[in-house]
């Protein structure tokens, strides 16, 4: 794994880059598909959903477009042709949520909303809620893409309020878990963001410039991130 996003100092900002690629897996992976059907039995109407906005102009319509499937998909038939999470923003506002790995948050109920509100319970926030509203208006315009990564002891994809993580014991039993985010535009008012979430072994791609990273965190992000007695693990055990 490019572990480049791993940044020192570590910084909340959003430094996307612009992305000229596929932003998403054509032939999906049904591992991720398989997890997906999981989360939507337990916990559809919090993942997927779309405002009466969406409906109104019928907002998912751009979306099947874009990714060339049958325009009479429903939501739940949409997320699962797709292994990426997505959301549809539109006027700087998420009107379409279809997020079934979330990351201790609940999708449907940030329908409506700006990035500003979306990003509030964010550790040192400020540059990011100060950019939203510039980035909003960037996302319809260029495709680009960030990572937003964590260390956690819990290996599943989702990560759904009211989840259990195991104790930090030791190395082993660490993950790192990555989400790649791609906005790209559909209309001049209307972006796609495609969230790609991977969880792996930490010790699968340890490198030490994650160690540095989280010992340049704030008190506020590693609180939030739940880092603190991971830190003092790798801190430990690291040489």
């Amino acid at each position: 794994m490019n572990l480049d996003f791993v940044k020192t100092p570590f910084t909340n900002n959003p430094s996307m880059v612009r992305y000229e690629g596929i932003p998403y897996n054509k032939n999906p992976n049904q591992y991720y598909i398989k997890q997906k059907k999981k989360e939507l039995k337990h916990n559809k109407e919090k993942l997927i959903g779309e405002s009466k906005l969406s409906t109104d102009i019928e907002l998912k319509k751009l979306v099947t477009t874009y990714i060339q499937v049958e325009k009479s998909l429903s939501l739940e038939e949409l997320t699962l042709a797709l292994e990426e999470d997505f959301a549809v923003m539109h006027k700087g506002k998420m009107e379409l949520a279809s997020v079934c790995f979330p990351s201790g948050w609940i999708p449907t109920n940030k329908l409506g909303k700006n990035l500003s509100t979306i990003h509030k319970p964010v550790a040192d926030n400020d540059q990011l809620i100060k950019s939203s509203k510039k980035l909003s208006e960037y996302m319809s315009k260029q495709s680009i893409r960030r990572w937003v990564w964590t260390i956690t002891t819990y290996p599943e994809l989702s990560n759904f309020p009211g989840f259990e993580k195991p104790k930090v014991s030791k190395l082993e039993n660490l993950y790192f878990r990555v989400e790649t985010q791609t906005s790209v535009p559909l209309n001049d008012e209307t972006s796609l963001f495609l969230i790609k979430v991977e969880v792996v072994p930490l010790s699968k791609i340890w490198n030490i410039k994650i160690l540095e990273s989280i010992n340049s965190m704030s008190e506020n992000v590693l609180n939030y991130k739940d880092l603190l007695q991971i830190k003092k693990l790798l801190n430990t055990i690291i040489q």
